[in-house]
């Protein structure tokens, strides 16, 4: 397996991320690792069969950026590829919509509304120094909120919820509470697509109240009866490269799911960084022939 000492920097969907001070380093290698988990029988919908559209690249490059996009619409015969979209990665803050999901199935949370204090330690966001939702927490890609709720799912429990919905490579390794974060938990591009329209066809045989929550919690923007679902993420390797995500889902009369990465070294502008994965993914729709709400 691949590890990556990682610097987390998490970011939320809905609107740009505060300004921060420099994270610490995630430098606590994983122990205890649990084999590679073979996908279960739970994934009804096989992973989607991607044409590549190299010609398609000109966006990522006119922006500034290297990046992959993969995406897929239901009842299409293929989606397309843009770069590499087979190479698995830390998912970041993405995994906090399986995470939630994961923890409302167990009864860890009991619902979006469910309050976590604050412990008081001043941490590099803003945003995340105050008392938090469930669903406050993904707006805003809390990750102590999302830590604490891990300890509490526990590795075995989350090693077996892994691999009940076959994400990525289902791997769980002490400290759980770090797994998305420090390259343990590995998904690519590809993977993402197909769990999420997974998720959308309640396909993993969990409480259907519990996917609608989620659901709920990940909308970004609705215009009429399309609505746009996702959610960011942003990490840091050892090497200073940054990998921000950017995951959902345009459902409407179709539903289409797509997932964007991008990559940029050390000094960058983060606001655009930040900015540049919704408006890439919103043009790689748009040659899809997809049309976006405003966000």
């Amino acid at each position: 397996m691949r590890t990556f000492p990682l610097l987390i920097l998490a970011a939320c969907a809905s609107r740009p991320a505060p300004s921060a001070s420099t994270p610490p380093v995630a430098s606590t290698p994983p122990v205890a690792s649990t084999p590679p988990v073979t996908p279960t029988a739970t994934a009804a919908l096989d992973e989607p069969r991607l044409a590549p559209r190299p010609q398609w690249n000109t966006h990522f490059r006119d922006a500034g950026f290297e990046g992959s996009f993969a995406a897929w619409t239901e009842g299409s015969d293929e989606g397309v590829c843009v770069g590499d979209c087979e190479t698995r990665l830390p998912p970041a803050s993405t995994f906090k919509v399986p995470h939630a999901l994961i923890a409302l199935e167990l009864g860890v949370v009991q619902g979006p509304d469910e309050l976590k204090p604050w412990d008081g330690v001043a941490r590099e966001f803003e945003v995340w120094n105050a008392d938090h939702t469930l669903a406050s927490a993904i707006r805003d890609s809390v990750v102590w909120y999302f830590q604490a709720v891990a300890r509490d799912i526990g590795i075995t429990r989350m090693q077996a919820a892994l691999q009940r919905i076959d994400y990525g490579n289902a791997r769980v390794a002490e400290p759980v509470d770090t797994i998305w974060l420090n390259g343990t938990l590995l998904i690519s591009p590809k993977e993402q697509v197909a769990w999420l329209h997974r998720l959308h066809e309640d396909a993993f045989g969990v409480d259907r109240v519990h996917v609608d929550q989620v659901l709920s919690m990940t909308e970004l923007a609705r215009d009429g009866e399309v609505v746009l679902r996702g959610k960011t993420g942003w990490y840091r390797e050892a090497g200073k490269t940054n990998r921000g995500w950017f995951v959902g889902c345009v459902d409407g009369p179709e539903r289409t799911c797509f997932a964007t990465v991008i990559a940029a070294d050390d000094p960058f502008d983060q606001t655009a960084f930040r900015q540049a994965r919704h408006d890439l993914s919103r043009a790689l729709l748009g040659e899809m022939g997809v049309a976006v709400p405003a966000s």
